[in-house]
């Protein structure tokens, strides 16, 4: 029993050390088949122990798996769905204390056991995924003797050290601490490293001193050399510590970079519909801002602030060396701080008026790149260049401002660092001409006065990245705090959809920001299996019911009920692979006809592949291009007619074979020979226990239903069999229009 390679050889960091909750004493069921996913299972198993969902979808949902399966990597990521932690240690298995279980176990080649209790020292009991059973296994025997990796779960706890389970929500831990976890070790290295260095650039000045004082008035060579190995010396480690301390920063970077940006995407793919900002480069400005975050944890900031606290030991060996002429580094100091600070807070409405500005232009490039056909055909060039051009020239002027605020700071500390080694050089002559210090002294002042006044120039510059950072934080904190559809509780209910029975309650809903109700007091029932067309005026409602039975936005009143539950009470992942929605205007993306159609399935097989691309009418045009399936849809399938992508769309969601199906105008963009391909073909194929609904203008389609239902204005006008419903429009003078 071997893990991929892969998942044995690349470790991440984990979760923190969570507060010991003791495990239950049973083991509980586990599926008595052998696991196509050993690690899925895992997780399944240790969800079933905290009685958390065990759905493999919702274990799963939005995790990059690899070949359909978990990684060694994702299991911390899967069981944090759960609210569970994990945390790593290295330990021999027989020093394993029953507190800490269950535990996750690696063997020496590759075998992974959950341990979670004792039969004795000697011997652990373990469910195995592999089998879905129990196994005892021995501490004592080849694959298990030696120290190995163990990751340990517990309950996550909030800041009380309160388990989930006392309210009902799954506890998680903050983005950014969960993105440094694991390398504040690499920042204590960086701080030592940082120490050191600091330490050795006074080396330099006092061996200068010694030069002077020592080795030329009494030419003494030997002296000389001892004192020159000594610095090289100096200068050898200084070296390889500015080397090994870049080398933790940068990879400290990447780890960081790629734990922020992927906590920020999941966040952004996983953000509820009705939660997301209306501007998209607005959106996509934010999510960006992740890099300045990233810089300011990896850059020289860190470093910065050793050698502004070491300003203290500079001014105390300046003290030392030329006595009371070290108060002019002293007030130079406090001048050019005072001057700093002072900059940095004139400068504060510049950066924050520079990020809006940035997020301006950027909604302005999405809109345009998005929408680059209908700016064209509406003869808007014109009017979007302006937009843009008056975005940039406020943000030039904007980053003129941050940049004249920065050169202030530079200059102004360059001046003040000049006039405090003139008012040495000054002071040092009426001391030196008082012996009360020597050439030497002098010099070794003269060079230490830069290491006190330098810094207050990155004074201004950690400032400024400082608030530049915490603009970037509140900007990315804001994407965090909007809702995350998956984790609002822990009692989603790991079920499939049954019967597929949809119920309406007296629905109520308008769409965020807006007051007017697209929906009023909505109710119906639709019984497993029926067929239900919906036609209406536009804009009375018709797609909004789909949008909510999906629940890509929560009903503002009422209550919406499959199979007799409510679908708040649905993990958004189950529902979504039993309520098939494909909306009148399908996107697509960039890549070929099959990735698109196998994007809700890819581990659909040739043959359902095939069956359901000839039911949805792709097999028809894809068949007369030299590249099949493989021929390319293009970025938002541009390169396809409507027709075609609403085709692919059906395609890819009949692949999943959805308990119920919500079609939304599925031929709209079709001509008329391909709409009767469609009819046939989904008269032939949409089975009778299927729950279908379809939203349309076009009489033709509604050969397919036997039950109409009516949306005026977001009422139900009228409900009953197709052919009375069709009569009474007639006998209305509604019967031209659906």
């Amino acid at each position: 029993m071997a893990i991929d390679s892969a998942s044995r050889t690349t470790e991440t960091p984990l979760e923190p050390p969570a507060v010991i909750a003791s495990p239950p004493e049973a083991m509980p069921s586990a599926p008595e088949k052998p696991a196509r996913d050993p690690l899925l299972a895992i997780v399944r198993y240790l969800a079933m122990r905290w009685s958390r969902p065990t759905a493999p979808e919702v274990l799963t949902a939005g995790l990059p798996l690899v070949e359909g399966k978990l990684t060694f990597e994702l299991l911390p990521r899967a069981l944090e769905r759960v609210g569970l932690e994990v945390t790593q240690k290295r330990t021999a298995l027989r020093d394993l204390p029953e507190f800490d279980m269950p535990a996750i176990i690696s063997g020496k080649h590759g075998q992974l056991l959950v341990a979670v209790g004792r039969v004795s020292r000697q011997k652990l009991r373990c469910y195995d995924p592999e089998t879905g059973g129990e196994a005892v296994i021995s501490t004592n025997s080849p694959e298990w003797r030696f120290r190995h990796r163990v990751l340990l779960v517990k309950q996550a706890l909030d800041g009380d050290g309160l388990s989930d389970v006392d309210d009902g929500t799954i506890k998680e831990t903050h983005w950014l601490r969960a993105a440094l976890q694991g390398h504040w070790g690499n920042l204590a290295y960086v701080l030592l490293a940082a120490t050191f260095i600091n330490l050795f650039a006074i080396a330099m000045p006092l061996f200068s001193m010694n030069v002077y004082d020592r080795v030329l008035p009494n030419k003494a060579v030997s002296t000389l050399w001892v004192l020159a190995i000594g610095i090289i010396t100096v200068f050898v480690f200084d070296f390889m510590l500015k080397v090994a301390r870049a080398a933790i920063i940068d990879h400290a970077g990447r780890a960081i970079d790629f734990r922020l940006s992927s906590v920020l995407f999941d966040r952004v793919l996983n953000t509820s519909v009705a939660a997301r900002p209306a501007s998209t480069g607005a959106f996509v400005n934010r999510i960006t801002q992740y890099e300045v975050l990233r810089d300011f944890f990896t850059s020289q900031t860190v470093v910065m602030f050793v050698d502004i606290l070491f300003m203290g030991v500079f001014v105390y060996v300046i003290a030392m060396l030329i006595g009371w002429v070290v108060i002019f580094p002293v007030i130079g100091a406090m001048l050019a701080i005072t001057g700093t600070i002072i900059i940095g807070m004139r400068s504060k409405s510049a950066v924050e008026a520079a990020l809006k500005e940035s997020s301006q232009r950027n909604a302005i490039l999405v809109e345009a790149l998005s929408a680059t056909q209908t700016v064209k055909a509406s003869r808007a060039e014109g009017q979007f260049l302006r937009k843009w051009e008056s975005s940039i020239f406020a943000s030039s002027e904007t980053q003129n401002k941050i940049k004249w605020y920065q050169s202030l700071a530079t200059q102004q500390t360059s001046v003040i660092s000049q006039i405090s080694t003139i008012g040495i050089m000054i002071g040092s002559t009426y001391a030196f001409s008082e012996n009360q210090v020597t050439m030497g002294a002098i010099v070794a002042a003269m060079m230490l006065s830069n290491r006190v006044i330098a810094p207050v120039a990155m004074i201004s510059a950690a400032l400024l990245r400082t608030r530049s950072a915490m603009e970037a934080y509140t900007a990315l904190d804001s994407i965090m705090k909007l809702p995350d559809e998956r984790k609002v509780k822990k009692s989603f209910i790991s079920r499939s959809v049954e019967s597929g029975k949809i119920e309406f309650r007296k629905v109520r809903f308008a769409y965020p920001g807006v007051e007017h109700y697209v929906l009023d007091q909505v109710s119906f029932t639709i019984n497993p299996g029926e067929k239900v067309g919906i036609i209406g005026r536009i804009g009375s409602g018709k797609t909004t019911l789909g949008r909510l039975l999906v629940n890509f936005y929560p009903a503002s009143e009422g209550e919406i009920l499959i199979d007799g539950v409510s679908i708040k009470q649905y993990h958004p992942a189950s529902l979504r692979r039993q309520v098939g929605l494909v909306l009148q205007d399908p996107e697509l993306f960039n890549g070929s006809v099959k990735d698109n159609i196998l994007l809700s399935n890819p581990e659909a097989s040739e043959e359902k592949f095939l069956e359901v691309s000839r039911r949805a009418g792709v097999e028809e045009f894809v068949s007369r291009h030299p590249l099949g399936y493989d021929m390319p849809v293009g970025e938002r399938g541009f390169l396809l007619s409507g027709g075609q992508r609403q085709a692919i769309a059906l395609a890819r969601t009949m692949l999943v074979d959805p308990k119920i199906l919500f079609l939304d105008e599925p031929s709209s963009s079709m001509d008329l020979a391909t709409e009767r391909q469609l009819i046939g073909a989904l008269s032939r194929s949409l089975a009778s226990d299927h729950t279908v609904l379809i939203a349309t203008h076009r009489f033709s389609l509604l050969q397919l239903v036997t039950r109409l239902i009516v949306v005026d204005n977001g009422r139900i006008a009228a409900d009953g069999p197709r052919d009375a419903v069709l009569a009474q429009l007639k006998a209305q003078g509604g019967g031209g229009e659906a």
